[in-house]
């Protein structure tokens, strides 16, 4: 397992986009639209440590996604993700390990618009979101 990227969260995709790019930040995708998971996301990637960022934003209604909750603190830093690879199991499989430890689901494993593979939340009981993505194909840039 790997890190992936860092999820932020916000209420205008434009703006983070702005301030991130002021930092010095490079877009590497375009806005991606998932109807799925009810939000609009986009990557960047981070100059100096190359960390990939995740933008994250409401798709449609605020009030109505399920990103609500947070917008509603500020937004900001919102997940890490992992991306799994050989010797992991199955996204099902870490998701139950997750469980094992006390951790609850917020989002069964379902396809994600930005990847073309699926991915699982889960939230940890010391508060932290984290996100499993499967391992990525060979032709597949993020």
């Amino acid at each position: 397992m790997k890190l992936h990227h860092l999820g932020w969260v916000g209420g205008d995709l434009a703006r983070m986009r702005a301030a991130f790019e002021r930092d010095g930040a490079e877009v590497i995708s375009p806005p991606i639209d998932d109807a799925i998971q009810r939000v609009t996301v986009q990557f960047l990637r981070e100059p100096i440590t190359g960390e990939l960022w995740e933008l994250v934003a409401p798709l449609g209604d605020p009030a109505a996604s399920p990103l609500a909750s947070r917008l509603g603190h500020g937004g900001g830093l919102d997940h890490v993700c992992y991306e799994l690879g050989d010797g992991d199991g199955a996204l099902e499989d870490v998701v139950a390990r997750e469980l094992s430890r006390g951790a609850r689901v917020v989002c069964e494993p379902v396809i994600a618009a930005a990847f073309g593979r699926r991915i699982a939340f889960v939230f940890r009981r010391s508060r932290r979101l984290i996100e499993y993505v499967e391992p990525r194909r060979p032709d597949q840039a993020l």
